[in-house]
């Protein structure tokens, strides 16, 4: 009988270990999935977002002078919209019982930034260029408002408010 029961706690004990190690292991490979991809970021990742789409603005045909300038708007978008998010940190985690707060306080600072940073881009496009740039964006925006409202999710997916001007 003795032996049984050191049977039964070794097997429990060899399992609990196997799936604590399968388990730090995943947290070891994910951590190291995000630091890959911190580390894969800048020059031409920088001109794509989440889904490897190429940004709008590369298929109005700027010259090289004009796409620098478009990255720095971008870049400076990017930091503004890294700092409203980190300032607003509080907020979000406790967004649940502060969600109409949030919304009013960040919401209208988030269109704004966008805004700023697709004016800014327009306005060192030619007219020619900024009239294909509206109509690219309004193909593409106009999809997604489609699949919201497919989806029925409630999810404002319309011409993006969150930085996503690609």
């Amino acid at each position: 009988m003795a032996g049984v029961r050191k049977a039964s706690v070794l097997s429990i004990t060899l399992l609990v270990v196997t799936l604590a190690a399968g388990f730090l292991g995943g947290v070891a490979w994910q951590r190291s999935q995000v630091v890959s991809a911190q580390g894969e970021e800048g020059g031409e990742d920088q001109r794509r977002d989440r889904g490897d789409r190429r940004m709008v603005i590369d298929e109005v045909g700027l010259e090289p002078g004009k796409r620098a300038e478009v990255e720095e708007i971008i870049q400076h978008f990017m930091v503004g919209m890294r700092a409203l998010y980190a300032e607003f940190e509080d907020y979000r985690d406790r967004m649940e019982v502060l969600n109409d707060e949030y919304q009013q306080a960040y919401r209208p600072r988030q269109r704004e930034l966008y805004r700023h940073a697709l004016d800014s881009i327009k306005s060192i496009l030619t007219p020619e260029q900024s009239a294909l740039y509206d109509s690219l964006m309004a193909v593409r925006y106009s999809n997604r408002d489609r699949s919201r409202d497919e989806s029925g999710d409630g999810r404002a997916r319309g011409r993006p408010s969150s930085g996503d001007e690609r």
